[in-house]
């Protein structure tokens, strides 16, 4: 909110009658100041994403937050090369909007959940089990469930049963589903579902174990009880 308010105020600022006047020298030296704290700041804000991240996971919203401190971090650049460049106001709004219409554009065109989750993924089998928290409390997309297979192989018991019980709960989900668009028609067809279907029953014979509900239900309660502790 801060670099955000400071790209607002440096934008109004240094226009019209402003750059005309004689003590706009000083002025720039105030904003080169301000500038640098401001990138100070964008730097801490980045530190903390970071924290968060190492803490227990990548999320979504994470990425959002990645991407929305990147897209104000740009503004800010063009701002200061406005002032510098002595470019006009319109200028500015224009490329304002192309940053965040290309920030809108990666996240629209990001496998976002497959690309969190295998990161998650990478790190509970290296042995830091608290991006598991990420898996058991957010919901997932059908290219996420595609990169949790590998924690069947998990030496922790709690992650490779909780896990075996979200991949046997989901292909149960995709069966029905399937079902229902084989009478709805070709319209209902969706790729993702038909993929991670595939995938799942590719995974039967490990997923077995998990056909009586009791101890599915038995296993991602004890996954959710583990993985809290993160949250």
């Amino acid at each position: 909110l801060a670099l955000a308010l400071a790209t607002v105020m440096l934008s109004l600022i240094f226009r019209g009658r402003t750059l005309g006047d004689p003590r706009l020298a000083s002025l720039k030296k105030l904003a080169w100041a301000w500038s640098l704290e401001n990138a100070l700041l964008a730097i801490t804000v980045y530190h903390r994403l970071l924290i968060y991240i190492g803490f227990n996971g990548m999320t979504r919203m994470r990425v959002v937050g990645l991407l929305g401190i990147t897209c104000v971090v740009v503004g800010f650049t063009l701002v200061i090369w406005k002032i510098k460049f002595h470019k006009r106001f319109l200028w500015l709004i224009r490329r304002q909007f192309w940053t965040v219409a290309a920030a809108v554009f990666v996240y629209a065109i990001l496998p976002v959940d497959m690309l969190v989750h295998s990161y998650n993924v990478r790190r509970i089998l290296a042995g830091d089990p608290a991006p598991t928290v990420q898996i058991s409390v957010h919901p997932i997309t059908n290219d996420g469930y595609l990169v949790l297979t590998p924690l069947l192989e998990s030496d922790n018991e709690i992650i490779r049963e909780g896990i075996r019980a979200m991949l046997a709960e989901k292909r149960d989900e995709l069966e029905i589903s399937s079902r229902l668009r084989r009478t709805a028609g070709w319209t209902a067809y969706q790729i993702s579902d038909h993929r991670l279907e595939q995938h799942l029953q590719e995974l039967s014979t490990q997923l077995e174990s998990m056909s009586d509900d009791d101890h599915l239900e038995a296993a991602q309660e004890r996954f959710y009880e583990y993985t809290y502790q993160w949250y």
